[in-house]
Order: structure tokens, then sequence, then C-alpha cells
């Protein structure tokens, strides 16, 4: 590159020197040098548009505002990972766990509670690692509500979809006639959304494999694996820490061998959804 640069820099300055053409010689000696420039030009566009290209490539960094915050949250004496399960998807669906998990990883609450009206659906007992059997035997919302109640206050209340967590808990209150339970707290899926250069549908199961915490396989996964991975995320947030993984080889695109082969999964399209609270 320097030295095509070197190069059109002589032309130029000899084409200057040389003023208008006056001959069919000159026209001749002159398209040559021309014919030059033009090439060695191409080529160090097609250079400069790869060296932009290799540029907006390159790994992001995370912004010092995002780690300051995280660190600052992670000396909170009351800070306060949040997981609820629920017994499916549904508005209807009932509370069934409740866990809690300090600023330093220790679990401070865990409450498991019997539904009174909703069985836990095969879907929700595949994603939160809950059996019916876990359940059977647990006190019903209203006699452990203030007992939840007192693991909230004056804490502050770090969750994945937080929004879905206060509805969870407004609902639970409105249909048992309870007092509000107020979450004071933020989201840290939308944390992670800043922090990952506005890199959408983060899971947490992707956030903690990135941090080096991979969580267990569903069905073995429970709530305080992703209260206790939730922890660790922000650790890892406030170390800056973006992706121990190792990075993924590059594959090379193969030609369609049949019309099935050029359809696009929607999986890959869409990114990492996290389509579901727990």
């Amino acid at each position: 590159m320097d030295q095509s640069i070197s190069i059109i820099k002589e032309i130029l300055s000899a084409e200057r020197e040389a003023g208008r053409c006056n001959s069919l010689d000159d026209l001749v000696s002159r398209k040559l040098q021309r014919d030059i420039i033009t090439k060695l030009w191409t080529e160090l566009q097609k250079e400069l548009t790869q060296l932009k290209t290799d540029i907006d490539s390159l790994p992001f960094l995370p912004l010092y505002e995002q780690i300051a915050w995280a660190q600052t949250v992670l000396a909170m004496p009351a800070l306060r990972f949040l997981e609820i399960d629920t017994t499916g998807l549904e508005r209807v669906d009932e509370i069934c766990r409740i866990s809690l998990v300090d600023g330093i990883g220790r679990v401070t609450d865990d409450f498991f509670i019997h539904p009174a009206h909703r069985q836990l659906s095969n879907e929700a007992s595949h994603k939160n690692g809950l059996k019916a059997a876990d359940l059977e035997h647990a006190p019903l919302l209203s006699d452990v509500w203030g007992e939840i109640a007192g693991a909230l206050h004056g804490t502050y209340v770090l969750s994945i979809n937080q929004d879905w967590d206060r509805e969870r808990l407004k609902e639970a209150a409105e249909r048992n006639a309870l007092p509000t339970i107020c979450l004071v707290g933020e989201c840290l899926q939308r944390r992670a959304t800043q922090y990952y250069n506005k890199e959408y549908y983060l899971s947490l199961d992707k956030l903690c494999a990135r941090v080096g915490h991979p969580l267990p396989e569903p069905p073995a996964q429970t709530s305080i694996d992703r209260a206790v991975g939730q922890y660790h995320f922000l650790k890892a947030m406030a170390q800056g820490v973006t992706d121990v993984q190792p990075p993924k080889p590059p594959q090379a695109q193969q030609a369609p061998t049949s019309v099935y082969d050029n359809t696009i999964d929607d999986t890959d399209a869409l990114g990492d959804l996290d389509d579901h609270p727990f």
C-alpha cells in the first residue's frame, strides 16, 4: 500500500509539472501514466474497504459507565437477585417458587409454594426444574406472603425480565387479596443489552455461558441456579468480562444442493430469543 501511494504521488507530481498535453506523443505517454494511477487507486480502494471491514468486525469494548454501574450495585449490602417460578406461562398461572440470592452469591431465601388452583405444567416443570412432588406439602402463597415481603423489604433487586416479575407479584397480590409488594431495583437483562453494545434477545443461559459460568441444562436447572447465575454475570460485568468462550471458527458457505438448503434458520436470524421467564 505504501509503495502504491508513493508511485501515485510521483506520477501526480510529474503530471502537474508537465502541464497540459500538446502533442500526440505526449498524449500516449500521459495516457499510460493516468492508467497506472487509475489501476493503483482501484487497488488501494479495495484494500481500504477490507481494512474498514476488519475494523468494523473487531470485538466491541464495553462502556466504562456500565462497568461502573455493575461495580456500584455489586457493592450494595442489600443487593438481591430474584427468580420467580410459576406453574406455567399463562396469566392465570400461579407463583410456585421464589428464590433470592445476595451480593456474594449466597442463597438468602427459597420459598416453595403450593399452587391453590393451577397444576404445574409439563413445560414449566421442564424449564424450572420443579416437580409436582416438590410443591405437594409446600405452604400456600398467603401463608408465606409476609415472609416474602419481609425478605424483599429494604433490598435492591436485580432480575432477568423484571417487568414480568413485577406483574406476577402484582397479580398474585390482587388474586389473593394480599398487600402489595413493591420491588425496588432494575432489570438485569436491559443492563446486559447496554453492556453488550445494544445486542438484544440475550437469555440468562447465554449470558452465563459467555462469562464462564454455564447453567445446567433443563430440567436440571433450578431457580437457585439462575439466581446464582445472575450474580456471576454481574460480577463478570463489574470486571469488564464480555466473552470467555473460544471464538467460533469461520464456516465455509456451501452452495445449496436443493431449494431446502437455501432457507434461513429463524433462530439464527432472530438471535438468542429468551421466550420464557424461567
